[in-house]
């Protein structure tokens, strides 16, 4: 998918983003106009998101993202995507992306081969950024590759302590937390495991144990509910869920839930806001909350770093899009967000 831009004119090298780049600020009319025909943006570039699965809301959100900020600066932008989630049609996308000889290459670094493969890639003269999560930071650090995005396991930590807080609110003393993971061996899924058990052990201690498995949500949706259903009668006293596989994991839980004769709210329910689909979770009351790690942003301010790199030798640097708590007060304005971004991604061909 290609975006050709008439919105060069809008944007100069300006202050710092945050005050860690040096990147792009809006200038209107005629001195925007003077500044991009004076080619204070460089030239066009292209920019390839790089990733091992299937179109998915995860992957439109960053996408849009990306794809914004390309048609500002007037880039190319292109997805390679595959049709398995394993780490080997992830590596599989990033040669790819490599091959293409694209200027800029947006990827995840979801398993420790990303590094190897960046470092083979930067060899070829491929430049990368990373978004969503950087499992790996001391092997990243010296390849000067810049991310956007928290680290999974300090938003595990984030939720952990969130749901312990509410059960504690719901005078829910002691009791097991169940986490499924749907991805074993993603260090991105277990980081966020080990994560949500510290802060659950930050606010409360011992006062509840986390239980994890592995949920089969991936690789098939219906024998996942009976993975759920069994898990939940052999562990006992399950005061909580977990979802951190997002709406893989989400999705089959609700159904196991609901064919346990359990009904909406009934138990403390906190996962991460990847898709429509859990937010509509929240919305039916099937949900409790869910943190939203504002995706569209990863993959816009991603793609600003590597102009600033690209374009004013700016050094790579580590950069938080933020998270946000959606609860059912705030899902209604949430689902209508993500539906005209939704919108817009239809508008350049993304789905």
């Amino acid at each position: 998918m290609t975006i050709d831009s008439s919105k060069r004119a809008l944007l100069t090298g300006a202050p710092a983003l945050g005050g860690a780049l040096l990147a792009l600020g809006a200038c209107a009319g005629e001195q925007g106009a003077a500044a991009a025909a004076a080619g204070t943006l460089g030239p066009a570039r292209t920019v390839a998101w790089a990733v091992g699965t299937t179109g998915s809301d995860f992957v439109l959100e960053i996408s849009l993202g990306a794809a914004d900020a390309a048609e500002m600066l007037g880039w190319r932008f292109t997805r390679i995507l595959n049709t398995q989630p394993t780490p080997e049609a992830h590596i599989n996308a990033i040669r790819q992306a490599v091959t293409s000889r694209a200027d800029v290459i947006l990827t995840v670094d979801w398993y420790q081969a990303v590094v190897e493969e960046i470092a083979a890639g930067q060899k070829k003269g491929a430049r990368f950024a990373v978004v969503n999560s950087a499992n790996n930071p001391r092997e990243l650090a010296p390849l000067q590759v810049p991310f956007v995005g928290q680290q999974p396991r300090e938003t595990g930590r984030l939720m952990g302590a969130r749901i312990a807080e509410t059960l504690s609110e719901r005078g829910v003393a002691s009791g097991r937390v169940l986490v499924g993971n749907p991805f074993p061996g993603s260090l991105n899924v277990e980081e966020r495991i080990r994560g949500v058990g510290e802060g659950l052990a930050e606010i409360a201690g011992e006062a509840y144990e986390l239980v994890s498995f592995a949920d089969n949500a991936a690789a098939d949706v219906t024998a996942s509910v009976g993975l759920y259903k069994a898990k939940m009668t052999e562990t006992g006293n399950i005061v909580a869920h977990a979802v951190a596989g997002g709406e893989m994991s989400a999705v089959p839980l609700s159904k196991a839930l609901a064919e346990v004769g359990q009904s909406a709210g009934q138990t403390v329910i906190g996962g991460w806001v990847g898709s429509l689909k859990v937010l509509n979770l929240i919305k039916s009351g099937e949900m409790s909350f869910a943190l939203d790690e504002n995706l569209y942003y990863q993959g816009f301010l991603a793609v600003l770093l590597s102009w600033s790199m690209l374009e004013r030798q700016f050094p790579a640097v580590n950069l938080s899009a933020g998270h946000v708590w959606v609860t059912p007060d705030t899902v209604d304005s949430m689902i209508e967000s993500y539906q005209k971004r939704k919108a817009k991604a239809s508008e350049y061909g993304l789905s």
